[in-house]
């Protein structure tokens, strides 16, 4: 029944077969690693600039990214006052609690 396990060239043929199946999955996992990397990268910073030779179209991306760069600004501090707000509110919550339970325990 396993007879064919132990001549040595039908061994030798499952040995290269597994070794041919993991490096294929190797390669693909590096593969699909260096897709999602790329895909996923961290800002602008992470894909390779590329300046184009039309001089009117790097005018307007240079003016759109840094109309860009200065919408998030206000949008961060935008959030920020929202945070701040959100925080003093229940803070102030907290302050009337803690009044409203001292004078009901006097």
């Amino acid at each position: 029944m396993f007879h064919h396990f132990f001549h040595p060239l039908a061994f030798f043929m499952h040995v290269v077969g597994i070794a041919l199946v993991v490096v294929a999955a190797v390669m693909f996992l590096g593969a699909r690693r260096g897709f999602a990397r790329h895909r996923c990268g961290a800002g602008r910073e992470s894909y390779p600039r590329r300046d184009t030779d039309n001089s009117a179209f790097e005018d307007y991306r240079r003016a759109t990214i840094t109309r860009l760069e200065k919408e998030a600004e206000e949008f961060r501090s935008y959030l920020d006052g929202l945070r701040r707000a959100a925080d003093a509110s229940a803070f102030q919550a907290f302050l009337r609690a803690r009044k409203s339970g001292e004078s009901s325990a006097s």
